[in-house]
């Protein structure tokens, strides 16, 4: 299988080339709600979405909801998946909950939601990384074949966000790990976790990109080429002009 980056212009730390080289191969995998080739498709959706002209516009608008319109798309994904992709990459910082409560209304499941913004996310980091060190984003890898169990996970109950969540007292094996060391009390580590699967794979790629929960109280001693001051004030300008006020 081709690899993600075949010859960086600089060097990526060992462990974050691994988990980059992981999260790219897992997006071609079936998930628990979506298979290989849907996964995929969200992805490459998610790139188009850059490209739309009906997003461009409702970005630059006061409001989202002022400016109607159809989505300009790959045509391979129905179109309320459209708009969640389109929504999540382009304009994330102005969902509401009666956003997602009107897609739910249009019957797309809970955890097949869940899904797809946290595959899209996944996409869109690597995306970034790529260029951020100054290459052309990679060509999807082939979809993997099987069939997603599409099996509601027992663990979560509804809150303390828009969607049902696991607590950190159900996390069961499949999210043992990703709730050690009291990550657990951090909403967005909860955020995907209807879908343990979700959860588990996009932080396994967030934690490398940043760093892991018990090293966030650490000034010094980060295993990085700038310093924790350098790192945050990257991280605070990013969500600034990206909307994001977590």
């Amino acid at each position: 299988m081709t690899r993600l980056f075949e010859n960086p212009p600089t060097t990526i730390r060992p462990p974050l080339a691994a988990a980059l080289e992981t999260a790219w191969s897992q997006l071609a995998e079936p998930g628990a709600w979506l298979t290989g080739a849907q996964r995929l498709a969200v992805v490459a959706e998610a790139r188009h979405a850059w490209d739309c002209n009906l997003c461009r516009d409702r970005t630059a608008a006061l409001s989202p909801y002022a400016i109607a319109g159809d989505h300009d798309h790959l045509g391979d994904l129905p179109p309320e998946w459209i708009d969640v992709i389109h929504r999540v990459t382009t304009d994330s910082g102005r969902l509401t909950e009666d956003w997602l409560r009107g897609v739910l209304d249009t019957g797309i499941e809970e955890d097949e939601f869940v899904e797809i913004v946290g595959v899209a996310i996944i996409g869109i980091a690597i995306d970034a990384f790529a260029d951020g060190i100054g290459v052309a984003p990679g060509p999807l890898p082939a979809p993997q074949p099987g069939a997603p169990a599409r099996k509601r996970w027992d663990g979560a109950t509804p809150g303390p966000g828009w969607v049902s969540t696991t607590a950190p007292e159900n996390a069961g094996a499949e999210l043992a790990d990703h709730y050690r060391d009291g990550r657990g009390l951090f909403n967005i580590v909860r955020s995907l976790t209807l879908v343990p699967t979700a959860a588990t794979q996009l932080f396994a790629l967030l934690d490398c990109l940043y760093m892991e929960n018990p090293g966030i109280e650490e000034l010094d001693g980060i295993d990085r080429s700038i310093s924790r001051a350098q790192i945050e004030f990257l991280a605070a300008r990013s969500s600034s002009l990206l909307g994001c006020f977590y």
